[in-house]
């Protein structure tokens, strides 16, 4: 339906507004597209067309189709038949369906023969006819001989070509002959496309910004050369590591193809620093830790070097913690850095209570043709803890150890596609500092993967240790399984070893010396924004690998809220642990 009012009143704003409405409801045309039958063709394809370019004509008004609107019509529905190779297309008759309602056109049409591709040549000439994107392309057309003319695939092999020529640097690239030559007699076409790519432009020098600070660090995360030959996902990528950095607040690299010297394209960076200090604040909820709030602070640049501060202060019920971060680059501030962490933690959490200070050294280093992070650390920690009625212990602990990490997903905070790995092998000496001997291996996995409409998640999680003394262990390094994001249908980490019953009292929990947990989750759209779960679970601590286990079954629900996925699950335990039934309620996305 159409409106159309035209109207240049004076007159007191107040009776302005309420005398357009009435015009508008009571004067306005009201035009309908065309709705037509189309009869006599057989191809779905042209049919659709032929409907999709008449939808934006209006129905003759009156039941009158005047000459103009044939000749329209006609118009319209050749325009729409050449574009998929029927020119021999003609329209037979025109008339209303219903005298009576006027609401519908049957046109009668003879679709004719297609028209076939006869001759064909494309071809890139120049210093691009033997680039490889270009050679792997034209053996891969979407046009081929003696198959219908389309003229969409014609048109989206010019932009194809001219999308590669852009991305590989050719930037004076053109079409010097670009032709469909049809013959209506005989249904042949030829398609002659003639691509002069003209020369490929090399990257150039790099222009800072005047206030910019570490220019020479930010020379670190350039991943391409002077005169090395221009690509655009190479510039993109820069792009990305200069956002990832996190100096700046907003930041973009553009080739001035202006400015070129000779064959090299000078780049340009634009920047605008961050705020001396960043400040976060964030918070959730969860059936494990209940209410829970964070807040972050940022000093993205410390000195001209590029060395950054941050810290962080976690409050929930079971657990508190505060650390403070210190950042120094060492090759890239991306791939190669130096952390030095200091940190407390306290857990006061089922039988578990414990207070640590800890001093930690990191070496961070990423390959950057691959997605696994590794770290190297080597952490000095003081805990005072007590677990169940164990008396009071504190240990203090020099620990090496080695992180190897990995994290991949799509679809932003409804992930579709993901998964994520961290192994951690640590160990303590009690010849060195350390009050005991401990060797300690833990291992997480995740997989999310979706089928259509259907999305599995697998996770699993296994951990050893080993000591002469586990009585000195502190809490943090024993395992317990349970909860939210272990088994659930059990308490949060209520899944381990326990001291003896006193009584009808049951034993306090002491932990385990390893950790087996394995889960998948099936879930299904149900609703918009909800997706229907079942899912099983399975794991526990123990003192022997896979001596004791838990099982669980249950159902669940999750929302796609504005601020992320909240999710409800209703779970069954059972097995070596005893029965339960929980409500879990957890926020954030899966992985």
């Amino acid at each position: 339906m159409r409106c159309y009012l035209a109207h240049n009143l004076e007159m007191n704003p107040l009776f302005k507004r309420p005398l357009l409405l009435f015009l508008i409801f009571n004067f306005c045309s009201t035009v309908y597209a065309i709705d037509a039958e189309l009869v006599g063709l057989d191809d779905d394809k042209l049919e659709d067309n032929i409907t999709a370019h008449l939808s934006q004509l209006d129905t003759p008004s009156q039941c009158r189709l005047s000459e103009d609107s044939v000749i329209t019509i006609e118009d319209r529905i050749a325009k729409a038949s050449q574009a998929l190779g029927y020119y021999q297309l003609t329209v037979d008759d025109i008339v209303f369906s219903d005298l009576q309602e006027c609401d519908e056109l049957r046109i009668t049409i003879s679709q004719g023969t297609q028209v076939t591709i006869t001759e064909l040549n494309v071809d890139v000439i120049g210093e691009g006819s033997n680039e490889p994107r270009f050679v792997d392309y034209l053996s891969s057309l979407p046009l081929k001989l003696n198959t219908p003319l389309v003229h969409a695939n014609y048109n989206k092999v010019k932009s194809q070509l001219d999308s590669i020529a852009l991305n590989k640097g050719y930037f004076d690239s053109a079409f010097t002959t670009n032709e469909i030559r049809v013959d209506e007699a005989a249904n042949t076409a030829a398609i002659i496309l003639t691509y002069e790519s003209g020369v490929r432009y090399a990257f150039g020098s790099i222009i800072y910004p005047d206030d910019i600070f570490a220019k020479e660090l930010i020379a670190t995360i350039i991943p391409f050369s002077q005169q090395q030959p221009y690509e655009a996902t190479l510039l993109g990528e820069f792009n990305r590591n200069l956002s990832q950095t996190g100096y700046f607040q907003q930041v973009v690299a553009r080739p001035l193809l202006d400015n070129a010297q000779g064959r090299n394209i000078p780049i340009e960076i634009i920047a605008t620093a961050r705020p001396r200090d960043i400040f976060n604040v964030g918070g959730g909820i969860s059936t494990d830790k209940g209410l829970t709030g964070k807040l972050n602070w940022q000093r993205p640049w410390v000195n001209r070097h590029g060395h950054s501060m941050k810290g962080d202060l976690y409050v929930s019920a079971p657990e508190q913690s505060a650390s403070l971060n210190y950042k120094i680059p060492i090759e890239d501030p991306l791939h190669n850095y130096l952390a030095i962490q200091t940190g407390y933690n306290a857990i006061d959490n089922n039988d578990s209570n414990s207070d640590t200070v800890s001093l930690a050294i990191q070496r961070h280093w990423t390959n950057t043709t691959q997605d696994w992070n590794k770290i190297a650390f080597l952490r000095y920690s003081r805990d005072r803890f007590q677990q169940g009625t164990e008396p009071q212990t504190t240990t203090n602990l020099l620990v090496p150890g080695f992180t190897l990490s990995r994290h991949r997903s799509r679809g932003g905070l409804d992930v579709t596609w993901g998964d994520s790995q961290l192994l951690t092998i640590e160990g303590a000496s009690d010849a060195i500092v350390s009050d005991i001997n401990l060797a300690r291996i833990t291992f997480q996995t995740k997989w999310l993967r979706s089928f259509g409409d259907h999305r599995i998640l697998i996770r699993g999680e296994f951990g050893a240790l080993n000591t002469n003394d586990f009585s000195q262990v502190p809490n943090s390094l024993r395992y317990f399984a349970g909860g939210d994001q272990s088994v659930r249908g059990f308490g949060y980490e209520e899944l381990a070893p326990r001291e003896p019953d006193v009584g009808e009292q049951r034993g306090k929990l002491i932990g385990g010396q390893y950790l087996n947990v394995g889960s998948i989750e099936y879930t299904y759209p149900v609703a918009t924004d909800w997706r229907a779960a079942l899912f099983t679970d399975v794991g526990g601590a123990s003192e022997k690998p896979f001596e004791e286990l838990a099982y669980s079954v249950g159902v669940g629900a999750s929302w796609m809220s504005p601020v992320g996925p909240i999710r409800l699950y209703l779970a069954k335990g059972f097995g070596d642990f005893g029965d339960d039934f929980r409500i879990h309620f957890a926020m954030g996305p899966a992985l």
